[in-house]
């Protein structure tokens, strides 16, 4: 594998994720996980982030998913991968607003064996372009252009 995932959000969104995500692919995916629950000290995420980019599964790219930008989660991760080895610290990303299509594309390139830093883009891409909106209103819209 060349890259490592962990999704570290609020509640167990990350396992949720997870799940989510191994559901869909039909297989187990090799994703590490990070809840920051009701009382547990934040920087307790720090240090789990730490050994997750300590793990040897984690020196050739490790992505940080994390649900909202400029929260514990993300911050702590910051923190951690600033406190890193400056030889692991080049293969680190974080990316927060994480969604399930940004988790499916990330896997897909994990899968691929492609490398992290081409990867990233696309993750992006992909977590933008999962999000849209409909209305009802759009039917009637729709069915005025036909033309019978």
């Amino acid at each position: 594998m060349v890259f490592n995932i962990l999704i570290a959000t609020h509640g167990k969104m990350s396992n949720g994720l997870k799940d989510a995500a191994e559901t869909i692919t039909g297989m187990e995916v090799q994703i590490d996980t990070i809840n920051l629950i009701s009382g547990k000290v934040i920087e307790e995420i720090g240090q789990e982030v730490t050994q997750v980019i300590n793990n040897d599964n984690s020196k050739e790219g490790l992505l940080i998913l994390t649900d909202i930008v400029s929260a514990s989660p993300y911050n702590q991760s910051v923190l951690a991968v600033g406190n890193s080895e400056e030889g692991l610290q080049n293969n680190i990303y974080i990316i927060g607003g994480v969604n399930l299509p940004m988790l499916l594309e990330a896997i897909n390139h994990q899968l691929l064996n492609n490398n992290i830093q081409d990867a990233v883009e696309d993750i992006i891409l992909q977590g933008k372009n999962g999000i849209n909106q409909w209305h009802i209103s759009q039917l009637e819209d729709e069915s005025e252009d036909d033309d019978f």
